[in-house]
């Protein structure tokens, strides 16, 4: 059944490997642009020297590992999707990048204490089923004065809203709520950070604009790029996907019409220092 799958009291199922295994490679391709610049975004928050030591934590597709390498700074990666750190290491060889990339656990890295100059989680510490440890091995590793980025959703706006409310006309028993993500709060991301002993803690809002595809298209990137979506397809199947398809693209058009729509995303930005 669909509660079986509801966020409370379970941990979210984006907190395991499987479901980001099947999206990697999607989301790799498409989401690109948009992580580019919130990645950006991070490292100038805390920006760094050349050769210094950066970590990426649950790294994803690699943006943000990516840009720091290019940059001229020794990164290291880590990730709990074997997919996710596959392609990363295929973009780092086609890029003639190097990165320390490694499979594991962001609640409990690998690295010794008072390592790296600045770490980063860009939406992936977020999900974490402890996030406290998540943040505590962060700054473990920091060297003294080094800085910390943790990005997360602000509740999401535009046709992401459309796209939630007419998946919940189609499917009244979706297991997504209509409420605010993980760490989607300033107040929280600031409490987290200075629990596990940051300072000099703020959390900047920042909104970036692209230019967006029609809603079909948009729906169709959706279920390659979405997890929480891919995993409700794969459970419902091939039949009562079409169905919710339907619903959902005829919903969106009656709203948006056919032309591409403007997608707006505003993110989190959580920024510590380790004293």
């Amino acid at each position: 059944m669909l509660q079986d799958m509801t966020d409370a009291p379970k941990p979210s199922p984006l907190a395991a490997p499987d479901p980001w295994n099947l999206v990697a490679d999607d989301y790799t391709m498409e989401l690109l642009p948009m992580f580019e610049l919130f990645s950006k975004d991070a490292l100038a928050l805390a920006p760094t020297h050349a050769g210094a030591k950066v970590l990426d934590v649950a790294c994803g597709p690699g943006t943000l590992t990516l840009l720091a390498a290019e940059a001229g700074r020794s990164v290291s990666s880590i990730d709990f999707s074997p997919q996710m750190v596959k392609n990363l290491k295929r973009r780092l060889n086609g890029a003639q990048q190097g990165a320390d990339v490694r499979e594991g656990d962001g609640q409990a890295l690998p690295w010794g204490n008072d390592e790296f100059d600045a770490a980063f989680s860009m939406f992936g510490l977020m999900f974490f089923p402890d996030r406290a440890k998540g943040f505590s091995e962060l700054y473990r590793v920091l060297k003294p004065g080094g800085a910390a980025v943790v990005s997360s959703w602000a509740p999401f706006e535009g046709v992401f809203v459309s796209i939630m409310q007419a998946m919940r006309e189609v499917l009244p028993d979706i297991p997504f709520g209509s409420g605010k993500g993980p760490l989607g709060d300033p107040d929280e991301l600031t409490e987290e950070l200075r629990a596990a002993g940051f300072a000099d803690v703020s959390v900047k809002t920042i909104t970036h604009r692209l230019p967006g595809d029609t809603p079909a298209e948009f729906w169709a990137q959706t279920q390659r790029t979405t997890a929480p979506v891919v995993l409700l397809k794969n459970r419902l199947g091939e039949d009562e996907w079409k169905r919710v398809t339907q619903g959902v693209v005829g919903r969106l058009e009656s709203q948006y019409g056919t032309a591409p729509v403007e997608i707006q995303t505003t993110a989190y930005l959580g920024f510590g220092r380790k004293s």
